[in-house]
């Protein structure tokens, strides 16, 4: 029996022990373990290499008018058999109210090379100049080679194109002889469409027959107005006197001039031309020629931007 009451006595003993030490335990703070932090992530070392820019394009805006105009974007030269070098000239004026800069001047591969005053070339307001291109026509294959030259300049990139058409070996172009040019400019006198007949036709109509724009320029007007041999009663356009428009241009392409060596083009006259060639030829001269004159003569072409020949058609 008394052992019965120690065991329980000893028993509550213990449980009270154990009981205090537990809440002394849950009173106590909870213990603060540490958070890990996260390593910083690695950042790639700096290269000491100097970096590359990209190489800066001369192309500023181009103001939609009028400002730089050459007397032809494009031209062509027939060369003669054994001939090495294809020369060209393009004349160019500065048709604007400020200053034109020329920068530089790239052409499109080393056999072409071009002249002009030391650059930067500065062009004063109705200034004027020219620029002497020559092709290296060694190791040319025969038939047309084209390239170009690429004007740097402060109002915009302006590219010309240079055509020579390289003859092949053992044949030669037509030449006529000064009697034979003498015989051939008082037939036109008198008739001016016999140019557009017999053997005349081969320059004066096949080389033309599928053009447009500059390029039938070149080949219908060039072969007479722009040759070394112009004879005197052919004008020189870009040394016109008087005023031009878009009207005259068509007017003197279609019908030509009377009692001159100037036939008219339209096929309703016997010549050549449709009435889109036309259109095309005289939008041509009218943007390149026409706005060369006094400021206080506006045309048509001088109050809109410059655009291909193919829109100014349509």
């Amino acid at each position: 029996m008394r052992f019965g009451i120690f065991a329980a006595l000893w028993a509550g003993c213990v449980g009270s022990c154990l009981a205090f030490q537990l809440a002394d335990q849950t009173n106590q703070a909870p213990v603060q373990r540490p958070v890990p932090i996260p390593a910083p992530n690695a950042r790639p070392a700096l290269s000491s290499a100097p970096r590359i820019l990209p190489t800066p394009v001369n192309n500023p805006y181009t103001p939609p008018y009028p400002t730089l105009v050459f007397d032809a974007e494009s031209k062509q030269y027939d060369a003669r058999p054994g001939e090495r070098i294809a020369s060209f000239t393009f004349n160019l004026t500065n048709v604007w109210t400020n200053e034109v800069r020329i920068d530089q001047v790239h052409p499109s591969c080393g056999c072409t090379t071009a002249k002009l005053p030391p650059v930067p070339w500065h062009i004063p307001p109705g200034g004027t100049g020219q620029v002497q291109a020559d092709v290296n026509l060694a190791g040319k294959p025969p038939g047309l080679t084209v390239k170009m030259l690429t004007f740097y300049t402060s109002v915009g990139n302006r590219i010309v194109t240079l055509k020579v058409n390289i003859p092949r070996a053992g044949t030669s172009p037509v030449a006529l002889t000064p009697d034979q040019r003498k015989a051939a400019m008082a037939q036109a006198a008198s008739d001016a469409q016999a140019i557009f007949r017999g053997d005349c036709a081969k320059c004066h109509v096949d080389r033309g027959a599928k053009s447009y724009g500059q390029d039938l320029y070149a080949a219908d007007c060039g072969i007479c107005h722009e040759s070394s041999h112009r004879d005197t009663g052919v004008p020189d356009l870009h040394a016109l006197k008087h005023p031009t428009d878009l009207d005259y241009w068509k007017a003197m392409i279609a019908f030509g001039k009377p009692h001159t060596m100037m036939p008219g083009f339209a096929t309703a006259q016997g010549g050549p031309l449709n009435d889109e060639q036309i259109n095309s030829l005289a939008s041509y001269l009218n943007r390149t020629i026409s706005h060369n004159f006094s400021s206080t003569v506006m045309t048509n072409a001088a109050n809109s931007p410059l655009l291909p020949d193919h829109e100014l058609t349509r």
